[in-house]
């Protein structure tokens, strides 16, 4: 999936971290999504009905905390949004969550421009971030 400039400079700058908690030393990411889009509105509605995202664990630990970057564009604005997931992620197991996101938008089709996990958290402590 081509991403545009602006979502890999945004996705960039949100790798920055602070914590005392280890940081995994992988740069693969460990949540693969396997699908994401804006809903549609509701009847009589012209913005969006926020935003569905299906991903699985692919570590080999359990997840508490997910947090993604979605990119969206309507006919006024190019968008960039963070959601976090927070729950229990068993590695293998696949998630679908519908979120708020994007819900305040005028509606321009299910597209996104580029849907990818930021940063986990793991139920030992460790995290991941790009």
């Amino acid at each position: 999936m081509k991403r545009p400039f602006y979502l890999a400079v945004a996705l960039a700058a949100a790798a920055v971290v602070s914590s005392a908690a280890p940081v995994l030393a992988t740069s693969s990411n460990p949540i693969n999504v396997t699908q994401c889009f804006i809903s549609q509105p509701k009847l009589l509605s012209k913005t969006a009905g926020g935003t569905q995202i299906d991903y699985v664990n692919t570590s080999k630990k359990t997840a508490t905390m997910v947090t993604f970057a979605v990119g969206y564009r309507n006919a006024q604005s190019n968008f960039l949004r963070k959601v976090t997931d927070s729950g229990t992620f068993t590695p293998g197991t696949p998630v679908n969550h519908h979120f708020d996101l994007y819900n305040d938008v005028t509606y321009a089709g299910k597209q996104v421009h580029g849907c990818s996990a930021v940063a986990v958290k793991f139920a030992d402590g460790s995290k991941w971030s790009i």
